[in-house]
This record gives C-alpha cells, structure tokens and sequence, in this order.
C-alpha cells in the first residue's frame, strides 16, 4: 500500500464530491461517475473516477444502470492511480472489491432485509462489519458501520436539495472512522464501501 494511499486513509474523516453530470442535466445520459477527494476542512486529498470504457462502456452505463461493471480508480495528488474498487455485474444483491496493487483486500455486498439497507463487509475474507439502515431516512443519509454491534465508522449522504437532485445524480458523502484502532486493509474496504453504497442506493432511477 502506497505512502499516499495511508496518508488518505489515516484521516479522521474523508469527504467524496460526485462532479456534476452536465450530460445527465442537459439530455439525461449518464457520464462515467468522477469525484473528488478531500478532508471536512477541505483540504484536497485525491480523486476517483470509474472507467469510462468508450462506446461501449456509455451504452453498457445507459441500459444496465446502477447494475452495470466498473472499474472505479483511485488517484493521489499527481493523478496517479493508488488503488482501484471493482464491481462487478449483479441484477440483485451488489457486491463491489477493494484492490490495492492488483490483489483484494476486502469486499462489500448488499443484502437482503425488508424495511432495511443491509450490507456486510469482509475483510481478508472474514466477515468483518454489518451495515444496518432504514429505507425511511430523509434528509442527511446516515450508514453506521458496526462491528459486534459496535459503531466503529458512519457513512452519510448530505441533502443536496430538491432542485439539484432533480436534474442530476452529484452527490457529496463522508466517511468518519471512530474506531482509531481500525487497520488500513480495514479502513480502505470501508472506504470502497461508500462507493458501493452510492451506485446501489443513490443511482436508482
């Protein structure tokens, strides 16, 4: 793991902003998502982008949807790529692998519960971490993290507005650690979690 990828991971709290989609304003398609990366105080950090495949990869984007394959890479300050999220196709129950330097150290997938968004976490494959969240939120998005039964980070999504949100899928969310004892494989798997999270909940149309 890269010295710029720690030094990412070590902060108390990263914040991830989806750029805004002029494509998905203007004639409703979908560009291949990018963000950028950075901590609470806005310091910039790095940034992420999925691959964008071309042709193919735009008509693979438009009729599979939040279901779709990607690859999403991580980047430092110099616009190198760190790390990489993979995801690949499922109709139902997505899941999405945290890869440093080609090997994967951690999965995120989506679960079945009525009433609830259920995810679980494995880390060196053991399952680690459960996500537990009502479908009846509103407002500003909250995804505790536990780990036998005990909060150790919370993904949110922070309301954008209705007029933003009307026109474009951009959104901004965070990731807190709170438990400073939590490993890089760890925090890194968390962090590739956010991202499940946005593709599975905040991309359905």
């Amino acid at each position: 793991m890269s010295a710029e990828l720690q030094h990412l991971l070590m902060r108390d709290a990263i914040v991830v902003k989806q750029e805004v989609e002029l494509a998905n304003v203007i004639i409703g398609f979908d560009a291949a998502n990018r963000y950028s990366l950075s901590d609470p105080s806005g310091e910039f950090l790095g940034s992420a982008a999925e691959q964008g495949g071309g042709v193919g990869g735009f008509l693979i984007r438009q009729f599979l949807n939040n279901n779709r394959p990607l690859t999403l890479h991580i980047y430092n300050l110099q616009g190198q790529e760190i790390a990489q999220g993979k995801k690949p196709f499922r109709f139902i129950f997505p899941e999405m692998t945290a890869v440093v330097d080609g090997q994967p150290l951690g999965r995120a997938r989506r679960r079945f519960k009525i009433l609830k968004r259920k995810f679980t976490i494995e880390v060196g494959g053991i399952e680690t971490f459960d996500i537990e969240s009502s479908i009846f939120q509103l407002g500003k998005l909250t995804f505790d993290v536990t780990r036998n039964g005990q909060k150790v980070a919370t993904i949110s999504k922070n309301f954008e507005g209705f007029l933003k949100m009307a026109f474009t899928q951009a959104d901004t969310f965070s990731i807190q650690f709170h438990d400073q004892n939590l490993t890089l494989q760890e925090r890194f798997t968390l962090f590739i979690t956010l991202f499940l999270i946005d593709y599975d909940v905040f991309e359905q149309r």
